[in-house]
């Protein structure tokens, strides 16, 4: 039974296409062959008329059927990414002798399940297990699957899952924990999981297997996604269902809900399927990424599980660069909604969110359509800010309130800062001056500054929002409010070591300063308003540029110069750092 197959797919697949095309051109000259024919009457020269024309489609089609069927059995038999020959030994020589099998192994556990209907034991029980022990070897082959599962139909599919449960996983109310999965992956839920993506991903199931979404429990869907990999398309049929289901929908919803983690996990095993879930299903994604949600599900390694499937679907380069950045949008306006509880709600902060860390750490590509937003609404009236569709419609109020959720987390927090420096030196401000005689180069100069000030006005907007330690928030704004002017080291080039090595430490130095004055509002050691604090810190800028440059021999700023400074400096972080000092400082 069976025989050794070796197979090139795409080879394979070339070949299917050329007989196609031999189909087609054979169709095309059938009818005026036979017109033909049909008016040379008795004088026709030929012998058997159309008859081999016929064979050959005939044979065609037969070699097709047959050679698909071996290059979508043996792909799902060699999972691999590898390209050329491919190996295996089919458990059946052609796909009609794996429907025939297949008929007959569903009948045998059609009539072991009556018979365990009838007495509930475990004896009977074990009956079912070893009519379903048939499907090893034979699940992976897509005939067989879709012939099994036509023959068993969607009632008896999902009583099997359900009488597994019952009998092996009683306590799991709300989907199998890891342990029963692991469980029923070695038993009959894994080889009927498997046996379902060989057909659904093969298109070879009806649309009665589709509407089974609609009406099977939430533990048995889990339970078939978690336990094999199934198609994309399958498995956010599966997730937009689940998650437009009423919250207590479940009979048990004081339960762990490891239905979620469940679903997590089968994303962070297909990437591609979550990004465009995040990209087209906001409403549902949102659901996965609520705050309620992730703090109320009793597993907390389902915030974890999450953070791996965000990583997997937004990571730099993963899928298209288009839907990578929709999904991106989806993620921003689910954590930073204003009606979302990521921050300022009840549930307390995500200080150790593994989500917030993940997030901090793939953000940087898209870093410039958050700054050009917050630029557009600094500077509506300055050309070339305006970020790109789509995300000419996010509000940069909610991407404030994003940055300022993940800043609840303090490794997060850092990650986001060292992302936010390196945006900054690769804008590389230095290329243009901002008073060279060339409008176009102080254009220029402008639109850059303008992107590296709206994004640290993004920081100081989020830094409302972040619970630290007092001298961890005077640090950071300190940092924050000194991106602007970071890009000098660029703009004013220093050829000696040791100059540069004092410009970094007068750096540090003005950092220390503005430090203690944010340190002295906070612990009321000084009079000053918030205004005022806010107006000294940006002086404190400009005063350290023009001494920076008197000190490395470099012409030091006109008064209209360090006048035209400040005055960008301010308008640029001004309203988000006095928003960050009065929230902190009361």
């Amino acid at each position: 039974m069976g025989e050794f197959v070796g197979i090139d797919p795409v080879g394979a697949d070339k070949l299917i296409r050329q007989m196609e095309a031999g189909k087609d051109v054979l169709g095309r000259g059938r009818s005026g062959l036979e017109a033909a024919i049909a008016e040379a009457g008795e004088d026709w020269a030929g012998r058997e008329g159309v008859t081999p024309m016929h064979r050959t489609w005939a044979f065609f089609h037969e070699s097709q059927q047959d050679l698909k069927w071996r290059v979508d059995a043996i792909k799902r038999m060699v999972p691999t990414q590898q390209k050329g020959m491919l190996t295996s030994t089919f458990p059946f020589s052609s796909a009609t002798e794996a429907m025939q099998a297949a008929k007959k192994d569903a009948a045998a556990i059609t009539e072991a399940l009556k018979h365990h209907d009838q007495y509930l034991s475990g004896q009977s029980w074990s009956q079912v297990e070893k009519a379903l022990s048939g499907l090893k070897c034979r699940a992976d082959d897509p005939a067989y699957a879709a012939a099994l599962l036509a023959a068993l139909g969607t009632e008896t599919f999902t009583k099997l899952f359900r009488d597994w449960m019952n009998t092996q996983a009683k306590g799991d109310r709300r989907g199998l924990t890891p342990d029963a999965l692991k469980r029923a992956d070695e038993s009959s839920p894994g080889l009927l999981a498997r046996a379902f993506a060989s057909a659904e991903s093969s298109g070879k199931l009806g649309n009665e297997w589709q509407k089974m979404v609609e009406t099977a429990p939430s533990d048995i869907l889990t339970a078939l996604v978690a336990l094999a990999p199934q198609s994309g398309t399958f498995l956010n049929r599966v997730a937009t269902n689940l998650l437009n289901r009423p919250p207590n929908s479940d009979a048990v919803p004081t339960d762990p809900n490891w239905n979620l983690y469940n679903l997590a996990k089968a994303y962070e095993a297909n990437p591609e399927a979550f990004q465009r879930l995040l990209a087209e299903h906001q409403k549902e994604a949102g659901v996965l990424l609520d705050a309620y949600t992730i703090r109320t599900t009793g597993v907390p390694a389902y915030e974890e599980a999450l953070a791996n499937a965000l990583h997997g679907a937004l990571k730099p380069g993963s899928g298209l660069d288009d839907m990578r950045e929709r999904a991106w949008l989806t993620v921003i306006n689910s954590i930073g909604s204003e009606n979302g509880l990521w921050v300022g709600g009840s549930l307390g902060t995500f200080s150790n969110s593994p989500i917030s860390r993940m997030l901090a750490q793939d953000i940087k590509p898209i870093l410039d359509k958050l700054a050009r937003g917050q630029a557009q609404r600094n500077s509506p009236k300055m050309p070339y800010l305006k970020p790109s569709p789509p995300w000419d419609k996010l509000d940069p109020s909610v991407s404030a309130r994003f940055m300022g959720a993940l800043m609840q987390d303090s490794t997060a927090a850092n990650t986001l800062m060292k992302a936010a420096k390196e945006y900054t030196k690769e804008l590389d401000m230095g290329r243009f001056h901002p008073f060279d005689p060339s409008n176009y180069k102080q254009e220029a100069h402008i639109n850059l500054a303008e992107r590296t000030g709206a994004l640290a006005n993004l920081l100081l907007a989020g830094s409302t929002y972040a619970e630290w330690s007092d001298d961890e928030y005077a640090d950071r704004i300190a940092g924050y409010v000194l991106m602007p002017v970071d890009y000098f080291d660029e703009h004013f080039p220093i050829a000696s070591k040791i100059v540069s090595t004092g410009k970094a430490k007068g750096l540090d130095e003005v950092k220390d300063v503005l430090k203690d004055m944010i340190t002295d509002y906070l612990d009321k050691k000084t009079p000053d308003t918030a205004e005022a604090v806010t107006g000294k810190l940006i002086d404190e800028q400009i005063s350290w540029l023009d001494r920076s440059l008197r000190e490395h021999g470099l012409p030091p700023m006109t008064t209209s110069q360090m006048s035209f400074m400040r005055d960008a400096m301010e308008g640029r972080l001004s309203s988000a750092l006095l928003d960050a000092l009065k929230r902190r400082g009361g």
